[in-house]
């Protein structure tokens, strides 16, 4: 049968998608509305004026939480735990399954995905309810700084065209 593989993990996945929904019930009330201005400044803040990275809203209206809760959530969140497969199951699905994970389960859009061409990596960019923001590794479940090194799990080697840092001086970002 195709999904066979898929049998001795149904359990634990059915538990976290059952523990996901009763925690997003639980911080529904912690959610903060921001507009597109706020995501604006708390981008620029962290950035800085970056001509060679395109920022593309897709909304004019915000939602999101504190740190503190999106650490809560980050901790109870399976994105990281996926299977890594280089060109197939790598970075930029990991971005895009953490940022849809969060408007689908958290109600949460100022979450964005960024591509940054300048290391050949892709990863999130969280917009916080205090209006600033951060980068964010989903592979990895932590908030690394501007420029800090990339360090992929299981030692997979970055593109020969990387600059090897969450630098970010050319790409784009959706959010």
């Amino acid at each position: 049968m195709p999904l066979d593989w898929l049998r001795p993990h149904f359990d634990r996945i059915m538990v976290s998608w059952w523990e996901t929904l009763k925690l997003a019930y639980r911080l529904y009330p912690e959610l903060v509305t921001l507009t597109y201005q706020d995501v604006d400044a708390a981008l620029h803040d962290l950035l800085g004026d970056r001509p060679d990275v395109r920022i593309e809203r897709q909304d004019l209206a915000y939602r999101t939480y504190p740190r503190s809760i999106f650490e809560e959530v980050i901790a109870n969140d399976p994105t990281e735990r996926s299977m890594a497969w280089p060109e197939y199951n790598d970075c930029d699905n990991y971005a895009w399954r953490f940022k849809s994970a969060m408007d689908f389960w958290y109600n949460v859009n100022a979450v964005g995905f960024v591509l940054d061409k300048s290391s050949w990596h892709a990863y999130n960019i969280v917009v916080f309810a205090d209006k600033t923001a951060a980068l964010f590794e989903p592979q990895q479940d932590r908030f690394p700084a501007l420029n800090e090194s990339i360090v992929i799990p299981g030692g997979v080697p970055l593109s020969e065209w990387s600059t090897g840092r969450y630098s970010l001086t050319k790409g784009l970002i959706l959010i």
